[in-house]
């Protein structure tokens, strides 16, 4: 594989986007080719490999196992698409420990696509930043009408499920989501709190509208999800002409 060397970008950190994105893709799910290996894939020194190896060391992405060679260490988390699950499930499931900070809430100026969505200006907001084993994964913004914002403010929001605290605590049906989910470059204060280090990075920017049985807004949910480590997940079935 052929390297772009006219880049800005310096070799070492090519390699590591290009591992990076093989590990992601499940290319390599346990062990990564050896060094001879990868010096031969992208025509480039030892030294540069060993730079490559050594930042996603650093990211918690690889692990170093002395005699034996250099491991994924970390998969990307999946998500199913298709029910309503929450991140405590999610987590769970794959054996990590969920945590949940409240970064910022209160009343806000409602920002263009959540005003038309509630049809008012002013909506209650909550940031949180999700994490799992530590490691920094989604950054939450969550807006509602006032009328829920104002029961929320009571609340405490920390390491708890919105959908629990929206049907268990407030009594609300929640009936069915409308998600689109795109790829974004992260601005510099949200790289930042997602630990984000790699140039350039990319991001998942997922936008979630969860209506109650009568197709009444309750929850708009803009997350935006490491691309590195999380995934979400569909199983498609072909319709078939009879």
């Amino acid at each position: 594989m052929v390297l772009d060397r006219s880049n800005s970008i310096p070799l070492h950190l090519q390699v590591r986007n290009l591992l990076r994105n093989d590990i992601f893709k499940g290319t390599y799910t346990e062990k990564i080719p050896a060094e001879h290996e990868l010096m031969d894939k992208y025509s480039v020194s030892r030294a540069t490999v060993r730079r490559a190896i050594r930042t996603l060391i650093d990211d918690g992405m690889l692990e170093s196992r002395q005699g034996l060679g250099t491991f994924v260490a970390v998969r990307p988390i999946e998500e199913w698409l298709g029910n309503l699950s929450t991140f405590f499930d999610i987590i769970g499931e794959r054996g990590l420990t969920p945590d949940i900070k409240v970064l910022k809430q209160g009343i806000v100026e409602a920002p263009q696509d959540a005003a038309k969505i509630f049809g008012v200006s002013r909506l209650y907001e909550t940031i949180r930043l999700r994490l799992a084993n530590d490691t920094p994964v989604v950054l939450e913004t969550q807006y509602y009408p006032l009328e829920i914002g104002e029961k929320l403010a009571l609340l405490d929001l920390s390491n708890v499920s919105t959908y629990d605290v929206l049907e268990t605590e407030l009594g609300l049906n929640l009936w069915e989501a409308q998600q689109t989910i795109g790829a974004i470059i992260p601005a510099a204060e949200e790289k930042k709190l997602l630990g984000m280090t790699a140039e350039p990075s990319c991001a998942l920017l997922s936008k979630r509208l969860v209506l109650d049985h009568d197709g009444n807004p309750l929850e708009y949910e803009k997350s935006i999800y490491r691309a590195d480590n999380y995934a979400f997940r569909i199983n498609l079935t072909r319709r078939r002409k009879l």
